[in-house]
């Protein structure tokens, strides 16, 4: 697969341009100035330790709902559109920056690439990351009553960035451009594009992608 330069790329975020998974490690940053009861009712619907949270991805995989992510996201229930903007980009500064991958930037933040991310994570902490490294974006979006978090989705974009790609593309009228994700459920975006890119951790995992050929960027 090609591998030069396009002038074009659509970016995934969460264990791509930054080590984290953004939603989750956002609620815990909102969380951590809640009370002690708040702090531990996140930490047992979030922690790797509590039984909760296995319990929560089995039903997951039964119902096909991704019931960890919907009950984190009430944890944001109440918050005024401000007060979402605020602290995303607080969390930006105080937390992703320092886990960007720089392999990464360095492929998408050039001189005449246009970059645009598509995250399945949440508007205010895509919008607070687009904005501070002058990107485009599409996001899943916070369900907002009146200026006011309802907890819930609006709009998500699990499973749809090959749509929305398809879409722009056609728009803009682009015929090169390139890919850059983690995430095995971007096959179909990945298949799309002209110049593809792989963040993987291990050797093991280009096994997945070699049907695409795919150019790959190792992050230790």
């Amino acid at each position: 697969m090609n591998s030069g330069q396009s002038t074009f790329f659509f970016c995934d975020v969460c264990d791509t341009l930054y080590r984290s998974n953004t939603t989750f490690d956002f609620v815990r940053y909102v969380v951590a100035s809640k009370n002690s009861l708040t702090r531990f009712l996140f930490w047992s619907i979030s922690s790797k330790w509590s039984p909760l949270f296995y319990a929560l991805i089995l039903w997951n995989k039964a119902t096909g709902k991704d019931w960890p992510r919907w009950m984190a996201l009430r944890f944001l229930k109440g918050m005024s559109a401000e007060e979402l903007d605020q602290k995303a980009t607080a969390f930006y500064s105080d937390f992703l920056i320092e886990r960007s991958n720089a392999q990464v930037f360095q492929q998408i933040k050039k001189p005449g690439v246009t970059t645009i991310l598509l995250s399945s994570s949440i508007n205010p902490v895509i919008q607070a990351i687009a904005k501070a490294n002058n990107f485009a974006y599409f996001s899943s979006e916070m369900e907002m009553k009146n200026g006011i978090a309802t907890g819930n989705l609006q709009t998500d974009m699990t499973g749809r960035k090959h749509v929305v790609a398809k879409r722009l593309i056609t728009e803009q009228a682009v015929t090169n451009f390139g890919v850059i994700t983690d995430n095995h459920s971007d096959w179909e975006l990945v298949k799309l594009a002209y110049d593809r890119w792989i963040v993987i951790s291990t050797e093991e995992q280009k096994f997945f992608w070699k049907p695409l050929h795919p150019n790959f960027i190792l992050i230790s």
